[in-house]
């Protein structure tokens, strides 16, 4: 068993420097609308904390100037006086300070919960306004969407820390106007040094960052074999097949994958780092020598030579403590870019057309009916030049009527588009040609909401909903949900309800055993999705004040292939009922199924290529003749058709 990994591409955008300002900017814009308050007391807090060091240092240096003439003239002189003011301002701002430290983060806490909750709902908005499901099978957007994650905070810290720079340059200005009362030319030099490091520092930052991000295929897909390891959908085919080890060595090698780059961007920066940072060391250490000479050959008095010294390395540290803080606030928005463009999406690239609906004004359509026109069809993607299905149409030309009202059933082997025109039929996805229209009118022209909401949908990969019985029939109809009567009628159209009422708390039994519920076998799950696609029907046919309309259309993709012999039966004899009024597509592979629609169509080539009913179309002894025949010969031979 092999245990590499595969080589994984890097994203193929990376971001400018003006788009890191614009999402920063934006990122602080969100975290002030998550909570006004919290962030201004959390931004006047940090400055407030800036500014008291300063005073500290300032008001040590007066201390020490006026001591000897406050022992020598007394208590009551004006030196007496000026020492015991600094001795009370320098008091007071510790105590200042031991004040505003917790207070400050309980605020800071407070502001990441919000933040985290409100950025958390806006990629949630963002990701279901997207109408479609093209970008979810784009793996750049899947990659923005992990970087996203790595947020974390970041916006609240970067208000932190742009106040800390702030506080930080008040501070640089405060000991450089202590450290010149001994002689200009010593903070110019120490801030001079300074410079090239503290540059280095701002933009090792960005390296990293950009090293990060450059790695996030790979540790997506770390995470893809992490989550294999530690979820139960996938963990009893790890034991099973002894994989365990397998998945962990993929995990590992992905995930050094991931950070390699950004490990060797540090190691280079950090020598470069230490490098400059000797430099600044040097220039510093200069201008303290200086002035210990000086005040040994008696020309600098003992306070003065106390409080320059104190401001000099204080200097040099503020200055350091600057380009920290402001790198820090950089590397927290480096991620926000993909996090803004994810909000963005749905209004500036839908990667779906959505026109401005088309009113039809209560008129009787000309063609009340779906139609087909020369709809083609490859999924996004696959026009690369690798890969299965690579520049492949699933869909091509294909021309098809339903009448309303019919019941059509959609045949074909694997791959052969009958899933995939169901998801058109439902705009997932646009067709690359041709039009789909809806009682003559195209469904680009159609409000999306209102297309959708004509449809009852049971998916090939329907949801399991990790919630109660009641949650995973009710939203066929969510805003019915709470109407008793109708989930009654929902679960007994599908031969449910006595399983549903025999659960331990009934239709508030929770459908996963991780939450204190039952699990459910496969069939008994596929008959909750009919369920709920009976839902969508019901709460049509019976509106809230007996009206009818809602959901005309019936989609069932593979309704019946976890179904046993004897429900599907049930199920056969319910169809008729469950269709009646009601435009309805059936997909299986099982023909004990199709033969309850009126009309079955055999899909091959992306194309309609056998059109009729099931008698005609055994009896026309073509590709629909064979398979039906195949599976009845197995049928003959088990006594059963799966």
């Amino acid at each position: 068993m092999a245990s590499g990994h595969a080589g994984s591409n890097r994203p193929s955008s990376e971001y400018t420097g003006r788009q890191e300002l614009r999402a920063t900017w934006r990122g602080l814009g969100l975290v002030a609308k998550s909570s006004p308050l919290l962030a201004g007391m959390l931004l006047g807090l940090t400055v407030l904390q800036g500014v008291v060091p300063a005073l500290v240092v300032a008001q040590t240096g007066r201390f020490l100037r006026a001591l000897p003439d406050a022992v020598r003239l007394g208590a009551s002189s004006a030196p007496g006086h000026s020492v015991r003011t600094a001795l009370v301002l320098i008091a007071g701002a510790v105590f200042l300070t031991q004040l505003l430290g917790p207070l400050q983060q309980a605020i800071l806490w407070g502001l990441q919960r919000r933040f985290e909750a409100y950025l958390g709902r806006r990629m949630m908005e963002a990701a279901v306004a997207l109408p479609g499901l093209a970008w979810f099978e784009d793996p750049e957007f899947r990659d923005k969407l992990l970087v996203s994650n790595w947020i974390g905070f970041g916006p609240v810290h970067t208000l932190q820390s742009l106040a800390q720079v702030f506080q930080q340059v008040t501070q640089v200005t405060a000991m450089a106007a202590v450290a010149a009362e001994y002689a200009g030319w010593a903070p110019a030099l120490v801030i001079l040094a300074s410079l090239p490091c503290a540059g280095a520092m701002w933009r090792f930052q960005a390296v990293v960052g950009l090293a990060r991000w450059r790695g996030s295929p790979d540790a997506r897909r770390a995470d893809y074999y992490r989550d294999l390891a530690v979820t139960r959908e996938s963990g009893k085919e790890l034991r099973v097949f002894g994989l365990g080890r397998w998945a962990s060595d993929r995990q590992r090698g992905h995930w050094l994958a991931s950070v390699r780059e950004m490990w060797a961007s540090r190691r280079r920066t950090m020598l470069i780092l230490l490098g400059l940072n000797a430099i600044g060391l040097a220039a510093m250490s200069f201008a303290v020598v200086a002035m210990l000479a000086s005040a040994i050959d008696g020309r600098t008095d003992v306070g003065l030579f106390t409080a320059s010294m104190t401001a000099t390395i204080a200097l040099a540290q503020s200055v350091m403590s600057v380009a920290q803080t402001a790198g820090q606030a950089r590397r927290n928005s480096f991620y926000l870019p993909p996090a803004m463009q994810i909000l963005d999406l749905a209004k500036t690239d839908p990667r779906l057309e959505v026109r401005a609906p088309r009113d039809a004004g209560g008129v009787a359509p000309a063609e009340p009916g779906l139609r087909f026109e020369g709809v083609s069809f490859r999924y996004p993607g696959t026009d690369q030049p690798f890969g299965h299905g690579a520049g492949r149409l699933v869909l091509d030309g294909l021309d098809l009527w339903v009448p309303a009202g019919s019941s059509l059933a959609l045949v074909g082997e694997n791959g052969a588009g009958k899933t995939t025109l169901i998801k058109l039929l439902a705009r997932f996805y646009d067709p690359t040609e041709g039009r789909i229209t809806l009682d003559g009118v195209d469904l680009r022209d159609l409000d999306l909401a209102a297309l959708r909401a004509r449809m009852a949908v049971i998916f090939q990969d329907f949801v399991r909903y990790q919630l109660p019985a009641r949650d995973n029939v009710g939203f066929g109809a969510v805003g019915r949900a709470g109407d008793q009567d109708l989930l009654d009628e929902a679960a007994r159209a599908v031969g449910v309800l006595e399983l549903i009422k025999d659960l331990p708390d009934g239709w508030d039994t929770p459908l996963a055993r991780e939450f204190g519920g039952v699990d459910l076998s496969g069939g008994e799950w596929q008959r909750i999705a009919l369920a709920r696609a009976m839902m969508a029907q019901v709460a049509g046919l019976r509106g809230p004040n007996g009206e009818a309309g809602g959901a005309d259309l019936l989609v069932l993709d593979e309704p019946t292939a976890s179904l046993d012999v004897r429900i599907e039966h049930e199920l056969y004899e319910r169809f008729a009922d469950l269709s009646r009024d009601r435009t309805t597509l059936l997909v299986s592979h099982r023909f004990s199924t199709v033969r309850m629609a009126e009309r079955i169509v055999l899909l091959a080539g992306g194309r309609v290529a056998e059109d009729g009913s099931h008698d005609d179309l055994v009896a026309a002894g073509d590709r629909y003749a064979a398979l039906y025949e195949m599976q009845a010969s197995h049928y003959r031979l088990t006594g059963s058709l799966d």
